[in-house]
């Protein structure tokens, strides 16, 4: 079975005045349907690099990134939109809901996009609030809601659109400790019942709740195993020169 997501010697490069900063460089893992992987480093490391090409929100300048077998690289913007619609659920650490709509609406947003029938938005909205607990509360707006819950919709509008991969950009930074620990749980859950999930962390004790670490520096994969090894939280010295674009 071939790889959900796989980087093959994937390079970015950003020009910035004279200088050419190497934000991945000749970066290659896979992961398989179904895990539970923290991308994790510093600002620089190029995690957020990595997060925008497995989103398909940027190309990478060299390899290949395959999604579901398919090669992104050489997509046009209309092919990447159209495949974060199929493929993708994002969960952001701003949460990005619009302030004027309910929850409901907030939820199907995505799927209007789409092309989903108002029927069936309704019906896969409010499933997937049903999941992460909220669903007493369809008709409230954002607003009225604490932070933790505003993050629950998040999640519930990546579920709504039944992707294949559910990719959470640092899920739990604008939350409390406490908070952000349910929202650890429930993405932990939510890979327990088979879902694919990929979590982008700066943070080490976030990162070992995944089942896998994938940790970068300066561009680079230097560690890629099991999170409770125990170099899975120790930051390997690197050689060589080279500049990170977070």
């Amino acid at each position: 079975m071939s790889a959900l997501i796989e980087f093959q010697n994937v390079c970015k490069y950003y020009e910035m005045g004279d200088t050419t900063v190497v934000a991945a460089d000749h970066i290659s893992f896979q992961i398989q349907r179904g895990e539970f992987v923290a991308i994790v480093g510093s600002s620089g490391s190029g995690k957020s690099t990595c997060m925008n090409i497995i989103g398909c929100l940027d190309v990478p300048s060299e390899g290949t990134y395959l999604l579901d077998g398919r090669d992104v690289g050489g997509m046009n913007k209309n092919e990447l939109a159209e495949i974060r619609n199929e493929l993708l659920g994002f969960i952001f650490q701003q949460y990005n809901l619009l302030p004027k709509l309910n929850l409901l609406e907030n939820v199907e947003v995505p799927l209007m996009y789409a092309g989903i029938s108002r029927s069936e938005r309704r019906e896969r909205a409010e499933a997937a609030l049903g999941m992460v607990g909220l669903e007493e509360k369809l008709k409230h707006k954002p607003s009225q809601l604490s932070g933790g819950q505003q993050q629950r919709v998040s999640i519930a509008r990546a579920l709504a659109g039944e992707p294949a991969v559910i990719l959470a950009d640092e899920p739990t930074g604008a939350l409390d400790s406490r908070t952000g620990r349910e929202v650890l749980s429930l993405l932990q859950q939510l890979h327990a019942a088979g879902n694919t999930v990929v979590l982008i962390t700066h943070d080490n004790t976030i990162a070992v709740q995944a089942q896998r670490i994938i940790r970068l520096e300066d561009g680079r994969v230097v560690y890629d195993g099991p999170s409770d090894a125990p170099d899975a939280v120790v930051t390997p010295r690197v050689a060589g020169t080279g500049g990170g674009a977070a």
